[in-house]
């Protein structure tokens, strides 16, 4: 450290799974950050940042952020201490769970707590101790038709599939723009740059999706599709591969049940069968199925537009099936499996058959699964389950009123919840519904570990992240808060709970075949672990016990905590390796194709070949920005400067079609709400096909985000979100496809 108390911190920003490695300077004197840059000592980004790697310092320098608890009273919100502040929250749940049972309360766990290990590990002593069936997060409004598919074919709804881009000759994309967001389910910086290496060595990239995004316009073909029709067009492939003897499963072969059926129920999905559908020429799919067939490592890869359609699991299903009939699954430039340190991605004991419905929701009998009820059930279960409803709610790090289908419903009903917990840093659409916000430290203020991102990484990797500024005395992570809050729920004491799970932890861990912490004992592990409570004691076991680990032996060359605190940057642990057969959970060993939970949803895809669509209906998509995440980053100043954002894309036909002119105002009606938004006329858009992104509506009047209204308020797109239609399969909410009507306001 310099006599100024300037000194630069080596981290991973913490807002996309790219998870960019960054050199922050910093003031420690003054606790101001200087400059934040790219690292190019990073193995992983090598320099490489986009615009959102400044929101570390904008969100530690928000005036508006909340830095303590905050109480509702009949004269506004009042600051109180933390004691206070856990126990009435506790109180206030235990409670309505007293008077009308545990299912009275619901809770809602937002994505960024994924970016904070501390959130990641600890969120599960909180719902635990809720004891409530009513779990939602933002993954059902995500990517959970692919956790689905994964529990269902291979066991484990973890064991998700990765594209290795570093080494394909053929990159198809569909509903993802990887160039903007770097690489949702693909942990992977500087995307246009790997994207580029694909096209240098000979290879092709294509991408299919309804809006020729900033991906689209550099890969080597793009095709328009309909919204919500990818499974079609998907299906159209397998049905080439079949047609044409195109199907080969490599080694895979010998462990695939349900090859004969797929072919059964692919027959009705001709290319011609599925044009009108798709909007792609029957010629370009048979063409796109040969290439693909053809290519010797080729990567089919789906995304975010694929799975928020109504048929979000079988395309999500098809994107495998494409895969693995072609040979591309679990080899080099396939698609592939990473191996994190800390060993969560293991062989494991055989699955339980895959049973959805254990709970259902109360109003429409939506059957749980995997754990979770959709988000698209909230509202009505707050406001229209009668004795049996949602009276009390607890948030984490989550904005679902801008976020979830039909915001204004549910934003109405949780104005009529008895209780609400908020745990977050911000006063926003959702959490001014609180009866108590419980604030956590940000970034900034305490160490990190790449937990999550380690599992959905392009090459295997380990990084720790160190504290940058002290936080205030009695400033909380997330895990603490968690931790206390889930102590009082439970009736015991912070330190007592942290104890038992974390003993369970060690028991849970030690003990497995092949790994480095197979061989060791209890009590010596205890003891080298440690007495400090906290995420980082289990990352460091997780560590030393995982698959680069040093089995507790301090002189080994593995992995352990202290070691990864005495470098700066990430450790490159190697590229992805085949290993599907020894990890994956299916009963049996044999990955079950076409299973039974997923090929259900069939017929009712093929009744939609027969309803061709209007030709002057339109529908409405999203779309991911370069300086935006979710609703997260819009009080950031210098993320929210430049012209609006929240616009609805229009193509010129259809601009022209129904008089509206780029920069004036659009009405814009679904079945549920109606939006007027500033318009903007783009050949980027497919004719049909309308685009507003989620995440805005920054215009409530009790809230505290001075920036965001000021310079993006922007509308709620999930106004019109139709809360009513789901994927079946999956219980994931239709948030793109979605039909409406627009005209000039």
């Amino acid at each position: 450290m310099s006599s100024e108390g300037r000194r630069w911190f080596h981290r991973s920003c913490p807002i996309c799974e790219a998870a960019c490695g960054l050199r922050v300077h910093a003031d420690l004197a003054n606790r101001k950050v200087l400059r934040i840059e790219g690292d190019p000592e990073d193995p992983r980004s090598a320099g490489f940042l986009c615009s959102k790697s400044q929101a570390m310092k904008g969100v530690y320098e928000d005036s508006d952020r909340i830095k303590q608890p905050l109480r509702r009273t009949a004269n506004g919100w009042k600051e109180i201490g933390w004691e206070e502040a856990i126990d009435f929250a506790a109180d206030g749940l235990l409670r309505l769970q007293e008077e009308h049972g545990t299912d009275t309360i619901g809770v809602y766990i937002g994505n960024p707590t994924g970016f904070d290990v501390g959130a990641m590990l600890y969120n599960r002593l909180l719902v635990g101790s809720l004891r409530s069936t009513r779990l939602f997060s933002g993954a059902t409004m995500d990517h959970f038709p692919k956790l689905v598919v994964s529990r269902a074919l291979y066991g484990k709804s973890s064991i998700l599939p990765i594209p290795d881009i570093d080494r394909t000759d053929y990159f198809l994309c569909l509903g993802g723009n990887p160039i903007v967001s770097q690489g949702s389910l693909m942990s992977a910086p500087d995307v246009k740059s790997r994207m580029r290496a694909i096209q240098e060595r000979g290879g092709k990239v294509v991408v299919v999706d309804p809006r020729r995004t900033e991906t689209a316009r550099v890969s080597d073909e793009h095709l328009f599709i309909r919204p919500g029709s990818d499974a079609s067009f998907l299906f159209a492939m397998v049905n080439v591969f079949f047609a044409e003897g195109l199907v080969d499963p490599g080694r895979l072969g010998a462990v695939v049940d349900g090859i004969d059926e797929i072919r059964s129920l692919a027959s009705a999905f001709t290319p011609e069968a599925v044009a009108a559908s798709t909007g792609i020429d029957a010629g370009v799919t048979r063409r796109i199925a040969r290439e693909f067939a053809a290519a010797e490592r080729a990567c089919c890869y789906g995304r975010i537009g694929t799975c928020t359609v109504e048929f979000g699991t079988l395309a999500s299903w098809l994107v495998d099936v494409v895969d693995i009939l072609t040979g591309n699954y679990d080899e080099p430039g396939g698609m592939m499996f990473p191996r994190p340190a800390t060993g969560q991605a293991e062989a494991g004991r055989e699955a339980e058959p895959f049973i959805v419905g254990r709970w259902r929701s109360v109003v429409r009998d939506h059957p749980e699964v995997d754990g979770q009820l959709p988000c698209s059930v909230m509202a009505e279960e707050m406001d229209a389950a009668g004795e049996k409803r949602l009276r009390g709610f607890v948030t984490v790090a989550g904005n679902p009123v801008l976020s979830t289908p039909n915001g204004a419903r549910l934003d109405r009903a949780m104005a009529g919840l008895d209780f609400m917990v908020a745990i977050d840093i911000y006063l926003n659409e959702t959490t001014r519904h609180a009866d108590i916000i419980l604030p956590t430290i940000v970034q900034l203020e305490h160490e990190n570990f790449d937990f999550l991102t380690s599992t959905t990484a392009v090459r295997n990797f380990v990084r720790w992240s160190p504290r940058v500024f002290e936080p205030a005395p009695d400033g909380k992570e997330h895990w603490e808060v968690m931790l206390e809050l889930a102590a009082r729920l439970s009736g015991t004491s912070a330190e007592a709970f942290e104890e038992r799970a974390f003993l369970e932890k060690v028991r849970h861990t030690l003990g497995r075949s092949g790994l480095s912490g197979e061989n060791v004992e209890f009590d010596a592990v205890l003891a080298k672990l440690g007495d400090e409570p906290g995420p980082m004691r289990v990352v460091d076991l997780m560590l030393r016990a995982g698959p680069f680990g040093d089995g507790f032996a301090d002189a080994a060359d593995g992995l352990s905590l202290d070691k990864l605190r005495a470098v700066s940057h990430a450790i490159d642990l190697g590229p992805l390796e085949p290993r599907l057969l020894e990890i994956m959970r299916a009963p049996g060993g044999r990955i079950p194709l076409a299973h039974p939970h997923i090929t259900a949803d069939v017929p009712r895809l093929r009744a939609r070949l027969d309803r061709p669509p209007d030709e002057d209906s339109l529908l409405l998509v999203g779309r991911r920005q370069a300086r935006n995440m979710n609703s997260w980053l819009h009080n950031v100043e210098i993320l929210a400067r430049g012209k609006p954002r929240c616009t609805l894309m229009v193509s010129g036909k259809d601009a022209q079609r129904l008089g509206l002119v780029d920069g004036a105002q659009a009405r814009v009606r679904s079945r549920v709400g109606e939006v007027v938004a500033e318009v903007e006329v783009s050949d980027d858009m497919m004719p049909g096909v309308v685009s507003l992104p989620h995440g805005f509506g920054h215009t409530a009047a009790d809230t505290r985000l001075t920036t965001a209204a000021k310079r993006q308020p922007g509308v709620n797109a999930n106004v019109l979100t139709d809360e009513v239609p789901l994927d079946a399969p999956s219980g994931t909410s239709v948030a793109n496809g979605i039909p409406v009507e627009v005209c000039a306001a």
